[in-house]
């Protein structure tokens, strides 16, 4: 696989990286992840391609979250981890809450700094604990769709109890191993995801340090994530969430086979659909130039032959070509006079068909592999 993220200029396909990505588990501390990891520093980089706030959706999911935490919030700093351009500390901003932001990422962590954001332009360490410590009490750490990122896990989680302490909350959410089980989402599986979520996992590595996943919740967003709340087990007693969560994750090797096969038929007959499509003269682009996307083109093999382009609202992505397969991305502009789409930004979906609703009436049809691939 190539690097999710890493759009290419024409010059830059001659040397490409790319890496074998390989899905591991381990039986006894439950874990499940990449095998082989890309170096952090070619992921994260002053070149992200990724901005959360082009996604209105993903706004209003921020806002309410914000809301929705404000009670662990309290009277101290919240910490956000992986805090972008700054889509969830302008939440807490408008909420009046103080909240410094963690971001390793050089040009969406200054999109975020001239939003009038404070943010510290590092990855997580105990000198990052001790610069945010010295600014005040921390009430909460919150991390959307990063902790999954990082490779040194146990580090990372012994900062955050630094951080919150006795009193604190870390509340987290990532997408969870038994949606993309349940759903066949293996997009999800890629060179940024270094570990695939459980509560028994979690559970596993934080009791060395006193902490426990004390509440959990199912929410929509990305294709369906688990967001958990942790603390100090003498402080917040674990709610009967947890015990359900805990009782569904049972034979988790069982579901990785499930998985292995679902993911073999899911290629075959997503092939099938855009083979015959292309001999019946259809025309065929994809939608959104995500970085699940990526995996899809790359495992099944297809490129500009199958699909001639993605359309693409983030300008960073526009005018370079997709990895590893190289279909161009070009502006949502050109999204016209094609039959049919390829959904690669399928976690969108809602927010996307109500935006281009003129697409269906005018006899467009989306094309998704989740959960199975097909036409709607």
């Amino acid at each position: 696989m190539p690097i999710a993220n890493a759009f290419l200029t024409l010059d830059k396909f001659k040397g490409e990286y790319f890496y074998d990505m390989v899905l591991g588990y381990d039986p006894k501390t439950k874990a499940i992840g990449l095998i082989n990891k890309v170096p952090k520093e070619m992921m994260f980089h002053e070149n992200y391609a990724f901005f959360s706030s082009t996604s209105k959706g993903m706004q209003a999911h921020f806002k309410e979250t914000a809301k929705k935490l404000l009670p662990y919030a309290g009277k101290g700093i919240v910490v956000e981890v992986g805090s972008n351009d700054g889509i969830m500390l302008e939440a807490w901003k408008e909420l009046g809450v103080r909240a410094i932001g963690v971001e390793p990422s050089k040009n969406v962590a200054e999109t975020s700094r001239l939003k009038g954001h404070e943010v510290i332009t590092e990855f997580m360490s105990d000198e990052v604990v001790d610069e945010v410590l010295s600014r005040g009490k921390v009430s909460l750490v919150y991390g959307a769709n990063v902790s999954c990122h990082i490779e040194n896990f146990v580090g990372y989680l012994k900062c955050v109890a630094k951080l919150i302490g006795k009193q604190g909350v870390f509340v987290f959410e990532d997408p969870y191993f038994l949606d993309i089980v349940e759903k066949t989402s293996y997009d999800q599986i890629y060179d940024e995801h270094v570990w695939y979520f459980t509560v028994s996992f979690i559970n596993n590595v934080l009791e060395p340090l006193g902490l426990h996943v004390f509440d959990c919740e199912h929410i929509g967003v990305h294709g369906g994530e688990l967001r958990m709340y942790v603390g100090d087990k003498d402080t917040h007693q674990a709610k009967p969430s947890v015990a359900v969560y805990l009782a569904e994750e049972k034979d988790l090797d069982k579901k990785l086979e499930l998985l292995d096969h679902n993911i073999k038929k899911s290629k075959v007959e997503l092939l099938n659909i855009l083979n015959r499509l292309k001999k019946e003269g259809k025309k065929i682009c994809g939608f959104g130039a995500a970085s699940k996307g990526v995996i899809i083109a790359n495992y099944c093999g297809i490129g500009p032959d199958l699909i001639p382009f993605i359309t693409d609202n983030t300008p960073i992505k526009q005018g370079k070509y997709y990895p590893g397969v190289h279909i161009p991305i070009v502006p949502q502009e050109q999204f016209k006079d094609v039959d049919y789409a390829v959904l690669f930004a399928w976690n969108h979906l809602k927010e996307i068909d109500r935006s281009f609703v003129w697409f269906r009436e005018n006899g467009g049809r989306w094309i998704t592999h989740v959960p199975q691939p097909r036409i709607f």
